[in-house]
């Protein structure tokens, strides 16, 4: 009997295990998994993204491309850089695409998206219509279940107003509009920069160090003006955020000790970057 039972329990803890590496299991993308940060970037937050300069050339996937239009699981385990959601339609890259680049100090880590968008719509709120979410694993390690930061922020339908959700801190202090991020639009070249900084106190730790990693998902949503709101979106994993809060679903960021020089535009020839940003 003692023996029945003992192997009844080696078959559960067994199938216990099994199931949960299942439920840890998830799609990685093949090329950008993985996004080393670099350092050295004095970075403003104004919306204005020169001081990036060479980052987006300089930080790239393991094929060699910027992490630009970046490939993600949708819906049903399809590959695709924009799912449509609730009635909308993307057309092409003018419609949406999203480019990302990350840099860091001690003090501080920095975000920038640079989203061409061919309409800007926000239905007034931090998530629904052109909006980015963010979601942040602090250990690095993206298993289900664990602790997530998530931040939500927009600009308003008149290009004018912030728009900010705090929506899980953990105890820890939030972002400040315009202290902490800024979003402007370039209506001429149908493109939104969003410009964000995280001190470690968003995250509860002391400061930011060398090798340091985290995981993260980006969700930017699309809305048209004929299809106002949440109608799709594109990012880096954005699955962590959508379709529930998934820890295991982000990309993980690195914090190296690269540094990057930054270039004004108008010293640099052909470069990725050069060509995603417009004279404004």
């Amino acid at each position: 009997m003692k023996k029945s039972v003992f192997v009844l329990a080696a078959l559960f803890a067994a199938v216990t295990l099994f199931t949960i590496n299942i439920a840890d299991a998830q799609w990685r993308n093949p090329t950008h998994d993985v996004y080393n940060a670099p350092t050295g970037i004095d970075v403003t937050i104004d919306g204005n993204l020169d001081e990036w300069g060479e980052v987006m050339d300089a930080v790239t996937g393991t094929d060699g491309s910027p992490f630009c239009g970046v490939e993600f699981e949708g819906v049903g385990g399809e590959v695709k850089v924009f799912e449509e959601h609730g009635g909308g339609k993307w057309n092409n890259a003018d419609d949406q695409t999203v480019c990302f680049m990350i840099a860091w100090n001690p003090d501080a880590a920095y975000l920038a998206l640079s989203v061409t968008d061919d309409e800007h719509q926000n239905s007034g709120a931090a998530w629904n219509g052109d909006a980015a979410q963010l979601a942040f694993e602090p250990t690095g390690k993206r298993t289900s279940g664990l602790a997530l930061f998530l931040y939500n922020v927009a600009l308003d339908n008149s290009g004018e107003n912030l728009i900010l959700h705090n929506e899980r801190t953990n105890g820890q202090p939030g972002l400040e509009a315009g202290t902490d991020f800024a979003i402007t639009r370039d209506e001429g070249a149908k493109k939104t920069y969003y410009e964000l900084r995280f001190t470690p106190a968003n995250f509860g730790v002391d400061s930011f160090s060398e090798g340091i990693e985290v995981g993260l998902g980006i969700c930017v949503n699309d809305g048209d003006v004929d299809t106002p709101g949440q109608k799709g979106w594109g990012g880096w994993y954005p699955h962590s955020v959508v379709h529930g809060k998934n820890s295991e679903k982000t990309g993980l960021v690195v914090l190296t000790s690269t540094a990057v020089t930054a270039v004004e535009p108008a010293d640099k020839l052909a470069t990725t970057w050069g060509n995603l940003k417009s004279a404004k």
